[in-house]
């Protein structure tokens, strides 16, 4: 068996260029007078070099060294990334080309470097040389021809090997989405029956407080909502994780999100810990759901808090910046364009590299157990998607970390309006409304909020029920219904009265809401977890502001 085809079979079986190069370096030694043989090959998204295979024995001085290198900036190595022909250099030691800086610390002598081609498509170079004692060592007509033929084979094994690299990765990310498509339906379905709950708990307890007044009780009846509160919080971080909250985007000013929002802000730190805000000015507007901006605000400062054990500082920053081509080939997932920047920095302990890798799947966490939920960050990178932006994480251990989340300059041309005082809104009425939900407790809460407000309230079951009273009689003003029920459910109740042309309006009320609620269809919906008084304003907005005299 020849040298080459020997060589070619034991390249065939490779995994990875590491080993292929081990090969290489085995053939080259029995093959020819030298000992070396490494690649050079760009690092993609940067002006750094990768070398495998064997050059010098401390590696670890290689690697540093090529950390180091800026390609761009050296005219001797990029002239041996491009072109297209083999390059013998007897001794680069009287090279008028070669960084001699480079030559001195590595030791080189003689260097033969043949260049890997694929598809036309320019791969790296095979080098093979002397060092140091070695001395000066021109290659052979024979052993030139021999290094060209093992460049050529290692060229089509990169090749291979890149390939199959691409295709585990695409596979990976393809897993990776369907573990979160079922995560995040998981997500909103728990969400959903859980605002079923809150509804009922939250709704209840808000009529109780009203009823208490000075009464011991009431400050029990408090602690439950504040709980409640916190429970339909939980509920948000699940429902903007599944993508099941509708999005109520407009164009807002981020820094004055942050503003109204950094006194809640500093409720949630120790005295501990100091909370900076900086914010540039002239910054442009962003098209967004300012509730899940301050979502994205609470979960990045809060992560960084939890950084901190207890001690430090976070710096909030918002600036305004311009990506451009080139911030692109370092970061493949930004789009050219304005953004505002918002950015979190904490001084604590930072994270691996491993870590920081991680923290956007959803259920990851590095806190003790019972101390997190892993969904934070989740959440976050989830929110900053959906507003077409994206967010990265650069840390040090023992140095801290940054979160940068871009959200895109909005490209509509109106400014955001001043808000006018309003006079204190009406919450009564004497209208009749008809309750539909299949959960018999939140219907029973429903009846009773609109009844202790003045309404007349007949209940149903289900979207049927509901269909079924509704041809019975005319005098219905308002239907309240849940989205997801059973036999007929809210949406399918909507289409049907949508048609009919003198069909009173219709609320949906959504735990969860997948395709059309999600998307704008239904011109009033109502998302739950609500208090009892964000259901009277609703029921209001739509009846008209004023009390209306009950039908005839």
């Amino acid at each position: 068996m020849t040298p080459l085809l020997a060589l070619s079979r034991l390249l065939h079986e490779a995994s990875s260029l590491g080993e292929a190069m081990d090969r290489v370096v085995e053939a080259i030694t029995q093959h020819t007078r030298y000992r070396r043989a490494w690649l050079i090959l760009p690092l993609p998204g940067s002006h750094g070099l990768e070398v495998i295979g064997y050059a010098l024995p401390d590696r670890v001085r290689v690697e540093q060294r090529m950390a180091s290198l800026d390609v761009s900036k050296d005219p001797w190595v990029t002239w041996l990334l491009t072109t297209t022909e083999p390059v013998v250099v007897e001794d680069l030691r009287e090279s008028k080309v070669a960084d001699q800086a480079q030559v001195a610390y590595f030791g080189n002598r003689t260097l033969v470097a043949v260049p890997m081609l694929r598809l036309a498509e320019r791969i790296g170079a095979l080098c093979v040389g002397t060092f140091a004692a070695e001395g000066v060592l021109p290659p052979t007509p024979e052993e030139l021809i021999f290094i060209g033929q093992v460049a050529s084979m290692v060229s089509a094994v990169a090749g291979r090997i890149r390939a199959e690299g691409a295709q585990r990765d695409l596979e990976e990310k393809v897993r990776g989405a369907q573990r979160l498509e079922a995560l995040g339906r998981m997500a909103g379905e728990i969400a959903h029956d859980f605002n079923n709950m809150l509804v009922s708990i939250m709704g209840n307890a808000d009529l109780a407080r009203g009823m208490l007044d000075q009464h011991p009780a009431r400050e029990l009846v408090e602690e439950v909502e504040v709980a409640a509160r916190r429970a339909a919080g939980l509920s948000r971080q699940l429902l903007a994780f599944s993508r099941g909250q509708p999005l109520e985007r407009r164009d807002i000013r981020v820094e004055e999100v942050v503003d109204g929002f950094v006194p809640m802000l500093r409720t949630l730190l120790p005295a501990t810990v100091t909370l900076e805000v900086t914010r540039a000015p002239g910054l442009g507007l962003v098209y967004a759901d300012a509730g899940q901006v301050e979502q994205v605000v609470m979960n990045l400062v809060v992560n960084a808090r939890d950084a901190l054990d207890m001690r430090g500082r976070i710096l909030l920053e918002i600036s305004g910046v311009s990506i451009d081509a080139a911030y692109l080939e370092a970061h493949p997932s930004a789009r050219i364009g304005d953004y505002v920047l918002l950015a979190v920095t904490d001084t604590g302990a930072g994270m691996s590299a491993e870590v920081s890798g991680r923290v956007f799947e959803p259920f990851f966490t590095t806190k003790a157990a019972g101390a997190g939920t892993g969904l934070g960050l989740a959440v976050v990178d989830s929110i900053v998607r959906r507003h077409d932006g994206f967010i990265n994480v650069y840390s040090e251990e023992g140095r801290g970390t940054t979160f940068r989340v871009y959200l895109p300059v909005s490209t509509h041309a109106t400014e955001v309006a001043a808000k006018a005082p309003q006079a204190e809104p009406v919450l009564n009425g004497t209208e009749h409304v008809l309750v539909v939900d299949d959960d018999v407790q939140v219907r029973a809460l429903l009846q009773r909020v609109f009844a202790r407000a003045g309404y007349r309230v007949t209940v149903a079951e289900d979207g049927q029920a509901a269909l079924e009273i509704l041809d019975a009689r005319d005098d219905v003003d308002l239907v309240v219904s849940d989205l997801v029920m059973p036999r007929l459910a809210g949406d399918a109740l909507w289409s049907i009265l949508h048609a009919r042309p003198a069909a009173p309006p219709m609320i949906i009320m959504s735990g969860y809401a997948p395709g059309a609620a999600a998307q704008g269809t239904f011109e009033h919906v109502l998302s739950k977890p609500f208090a009892p008084r964000d259901l009277l304003l609703k029921a209001r907005e739509v009846l008209g502001a004023t009390s209306a005299p009950p039908s005839m």
